[in-house]
């Protein structure tokens, strides 16, 4: 098959592995993010144009595309508002790389850089599940099967660890220890920044289980969740586990509508507002959830309207009101409410 544009893909695989990669020094998963954008632009091409591959030129990088893009993404893939913008980031970075080195392409640069982003009128909403529908979500998986004891654990891992779907993805057999104090997770995370984070001990069982089901030869440099068709092994995908997650999704809300779109980063923001809630301080959550800023945390600081509706009902009782008339306010002098009730902690 002839391409029409060799120089195109050639230097789509210089910006990925050569600028990237070795110039920039991005992780793979970075990397990986930015080909899978790609891929969509390439696909979206594609359809509108009605080309194959082979048909898709330099010429396609242009202005009106990429914005076509975005609302392709957004109408045709059902995209959240923050990931269309995290798309048209990588594109304008993709089309700096394929066009400034061509004077005659300049302005065409110009005007993509120009797109602006999509407004996020939910920016500082944080979806989460209750414990109710946690448990819900986690019990779907048919134990019985044995697809449902790999979803189960995997699910409940995610849930307790608060790992990210590629750290998960990425663990192997022995980043699962047991020891005498009880059990700890080995993480490798982005930036090959490496955390240890203490599992609950009920996971221990399902560990136990779902190792002699998966892993009855076990070597320790397996990886902990895997793929097998026909006999072949290999690393289990994110599409995969977006599947079986949000399979599971639907199944829990049949009984109880309030649960929210499943994916599976919902998990981690569950497990972070648990903590937080349960009266775990930022700084641990940050150094649980490997955050490599304490900015990133201050999302979880926004207390729900559930916790400030229980402070203020303590405020309210007789014993602790001020509107009560010589009733004094217990709580004037504890930092600690009054910062949690202002969402401050």
């Amino acid at each position: 098959m002839k391409i029409r544009d060799p120089r195109l893909y050639e230097k789509i695989r210089c910006f990925l592995n050569d600028h990237m990669l070795k110039l920039r020094k991005k992780s793979i998963n970075t990397v990986d993010s930015y080909k899978f954008t790609i891929n969509l632009y390439l696909e979206f091409i594609g359809e509108r144009y009605g080309k194959c591959l082979a048909d898709i030129e330099l010429n396609d990088f242009e202005q009106s595309n990429v914005i076509a893009f975005t609302e392709w993404l957004t109408k045709n893939r059902g995209n959240k508002t923050s990931t269309v913008n995290l798309r048209l980031t990588h594109m304008r970075k993709v089309c700096r790389y394929l066009l400034q080195d061509d004077p005659q392409r300049i302005a065409q640069l110009s005007a993509i850089q120009d797109i602006a982003k999509q407004k996020e009128s939910n920016r500082n909403k944080l979806v989460y599940l209750t414990i109710e529908e946690t448990k819900l979500v986690l019990s779907q998986p048919d134990i019985h099967d044995l697809h449902g004891i790999r979803d189960r654990f995997f699910m409940y891992l995610m849930y307790d660890s608060g790992c990210r779907i590629q750290e998960m993805l990425d663990l192997k057999t022995d980043s699962f220890e047991i020891g005498k104090s009880g059990a700890k997770l080995h993480v490798i995370g982005k930036g090959n920044k490496y955390r240890v984070v203490p599992i609950s001990e009920e996971l221990i069982p399902m560990y136990k289980e779902y190792c002699q089901k998966y892993h009855s030869t076990k070597n320790d440099t397996d990886l902990m969740f895997y793929t097998n068709r026909k006999g072949i092994y290999s690393k289990m995908s994110s599409d995969n586990v977006r599947t079986f997650v949000e399979q599971y999704g639907t199944e829990a809300r049949q009984k109880l509508p309030s649960i929210p779109h499943i994916k599976p980063h919902l998990f981690r923001h569950t497990r972070a507002m648990h903590l937080y809630m349960a009266g775990m301080p930022l700084e641990l959550i940050s150094q649980w959830l490997g955050h490599s800023q304490m900015e990133t945390t201050l999302i979880y600081a926004s207390a729900t309207a559930e916790m400030k509706r229980k402070e203020v009902e303590k405020i309210y009782k007789k014993e602790n009101s001020v509107f009560k008339e010589d009733e004094k306010f217990k709580y004037e002098k504890d930092d600690e409410i009054i910062k949690r009730l202002y969402g401050l902690m």
